[in-house]
């Protein structure tokens, strides 16, 4: 199968030569920035021979302002829509990879979600600014959600992109009560969704255990997309159960991301026995590798030495029918 084919394939949950795999680093300094923050992701395909890619959002800041001092910079965040110096920027970078590299390989881009990005102004600033007025941290995120979903098309339509990688937080355990996520991160979550959705039926979902934090999964286990991909050694759902509680979706991960552990430190025999104990494990489960996609539960960091990823495409070579 070609890569193009493969993905599609995994995403559909239809038969497949092996899983496909990805995974994707940080960029920093001036890697992150401008046109040699795509040149260097298209560089990072070439060397490891993804069967698709993630443009990140490294050197990208928010939609609005995340320069905020009080309440009233919040009251002020009003939607642009295309003439968004935030969105041309992203789009821009997408379309040049998806230029360079599209024709070979799909292309996803990461699209984080409303409070993702407006944790950014600082978590105890975030609370204050809740317990003190609640209604206007709700109507930023509405901002925020409507100019993502405006990227959320751009990056598929114009970009080219199959689909967005669409980045979730906010559900740590210890944040909100249940009813507080509900009102307070949900809408604007569902809001990009939808658009994102409605753009492509291939988006990938990242549920993300920010600070190492375990997340309610039973909350995010109703946000509708293609495939899902969390933070196993977190969160404590291996693979197949994954793909039993996300509904027979598409599952994607396997590898803990974290300095220390097996991709970061193993050696090439053990990385490539963990390769074919995530595939063979699944299939016993399952009697396939149907709806499986290798990767890790999130982004390495910019030191991480790429080869290692290497290790696991050649394992999974192996594994071919």
């Amino acid at each position: 199968m070609t890569k193009k084919e493969r993905v599609k394939a995994a995403l559909q949950g239809r038969p497949v030569d092996r899983p496909p795999v990805s995974f994707w680093r940080h960029f920093s300094g001036a890697d992150a920035h401008g046109e040699r923050c795509a040149q260097k992701h298209v560089e990072f395909y070439r060397q490891t021979d993804m069967d698709f890619i993630k443009v990140m959002h490294d050197g990208l800041t928010a939609p609005c302002s995340l320069d905020v001092h009080d309440l009233s910079d919040l009251k002020a965040y009003r939607p642009l829509g295309k003439s968004n110096p935030y969105i041309r920027s992203y789009v821009d970078r997408a379309q040049r990879v998806t230029d360079a590299i599209g024709s070979e390989v799909y292309v996803y881009a990461n699209v984080f979600s409303p409070f993702t990005l407006l944790r950014r102004i600082g978590d105890e600033k975030l609370r204050y600014y809740i317990w003190e007025d609640e209604s206007t941290v709700r109507s930023a995120l509405d901002v925020l959600g409507e100019e993502l979903s405006l990227l959320c098309r751009e990056l598929v339509e114009k970009a080219g992109c199959l689909g967005v990688f669409a980045a979730f937080q906010g559900n740590e355990v210890s944040r909100f009560t249940e009813e507080k996520f509900y009102r307070i991160v949900y809408p604007s979550d569902q809001a990009m969704l939808q658009a994102a959705n409605e753009a492509s039926p291939f988006n990938i979902l990242h549920f993300c255990a920010w600070d190492e934090i375990r997340n309610r999964m039973e909350i995010w286990r109703e946000y509708p997309g293609c495939a899902v991909n969390w933070a196993i050694a977190i969160d404590g759902i291996p693979l197949q159960e994954g793909r039993r509680f996300f509904g027979g979706r598409t599952v994607m991960g396997g590898f803990d991301n974290r300095r220390g552990k097996l991709l970061y430190s193993g050696s090439k025999p053990q990385v490539q026995r963990e390769t074919r104990r995530l595939v063979e494990e699944y299939e016993q489960a399952f009697g396939s590798q149907d709806g499986l996609i290798i990767g890790a539960d999130c982004s390495f960091l910019p030191d991480f030495r790429l080869r290692r990823f290497c290790w696991v495409t050649e394992a999974l070579d192996r594994l071919k029918k």
